[in-house]
């Protein structure tokens, strides 16, 4: 079909849908409203932005280092764009149900994420040594993000923007540690 064909369908779709409604018809049902977060949605959502927050701030210390492997760097070049990219997304999702934003105080130990013993093995590891050390750590860091999203879809139905959020982080962090854990197995060159 044709994109006129196309246009002149959805014309005269419409306005069936305009003549059944004015002649005394039932208007068509409305959109059903987003689900109202729960407490566990907002947490997570919270949670989940400290988190990236850890693996931007990890990725990006990486990259300061200079003379990073490729593939590595590629690797940490991604987390921070498209975790930053989640982060802002996150924020405005607390933002538009008047939730808090994450709390910077919040260490999120119980969250997944590295301790401050394991950050600082990153920052003092030179640059021989500190792919292999972010590869390690962010493997880690990313088992604790899948764990999180897991715990959350494990439970009840809960906003539609959280639980995909939840399923992205599931699949994409999976596949990431794949790539990560092969890239340990292997010699780095630059």
């Amino acid at each position: 079909m044709n994109v006129r064909h196309l246009a002149a369908a959805l014309v005269l779709a419409a306005t069936g849908v305009i003549v059944v409604w004015t002649r005394g018809g039932d208007p068509p049902p409305p959109e059903p409203a987003p689900a109202s977060p729960s407490g566990i949605d907002v947490h997570y959502a919270q949670m989940m932005v400290r988190h990236h927050e850890q693996a931007v701030a990890m990725s990006r210390t990486l990259i300061a280092k200079g003379a990073v492997p490729e593939r590595v760097r590629l690797i940490a070049e991604f987390v921070i764009q498209d975790q930053q990219q989640e982060i802002d997304q996150t924020n405005d999702w607390l933002t538009a149900w008047n939730e808090p934003p994450a709390d910077p105080a919040d260490d999120g130990a119980a969250h997944g994420m590295l301790t401050a013993a394991q950050l600082t093995d990153l920052d003092r590891a030179d640059r021989e040594h500190a792919p292999a050390v972010f590869l390690q750590l962010m493997i880690e860091h990313h088992r604790g993000a899948i764990t999180m999203s897991r715990s959350l879809l494990d439970g009840p139905p809960g906003n539609p923007y959280i639980h995909t959020l939840a399923k992205h982080v599931v699949n994409e962090q999976t596949s990431e540690n794949d790539a990560m854990t092969a890239l340990l197995q292997q010699p780095q060159t630059g």
